[in-house]
């Protein structure tokens, strides 16, 4: 009788152990997969951090680029007037020096 609890017991703790490591199995997959995730989210949260960061730079540079843009124009406008004012000087002396 002794064989016979001594070869239950033995199967019960083979049948432990075998579920056991399926399940210690199941548990490292579920954290390899969490772990996998989290970086994931990580790498996501960076990206986006990034995202933000080079749109606030795009807007910089299209706002000095409309500021520039201005001002080449206000200089353009200034230089057709003294331009003007240059041909008409010259327009002036000759008809003097005539």
């Amino acid at each position: 009788m002794s064989s016979k609890i001594q070869s239950v017991i033995h199967s019960h703790e083979s049948d432990f152990f075998t579920a056991f490591r399926n399940k210690m199995f199941v548990i490292m997959r579920e954290m390899r997969e969490l772990r996998d995730k989290a970086s994931g989210e990580r790498h996501k949260a960076k990206n986006e951090a990034r995202l933000v960061n080079l749109e606030k730079e795009r807007d910089w540079f299209r706002r000095e680029a409309l500021k520039l843009d201005k001002v080449s124009k206000e200089q353009k406008k200034i230089l057709a007037r003294l331009k003007t004012t240059l041909e008409s000087m010259e327009e002036d002396r000759d008809f003097y020096q005539e």
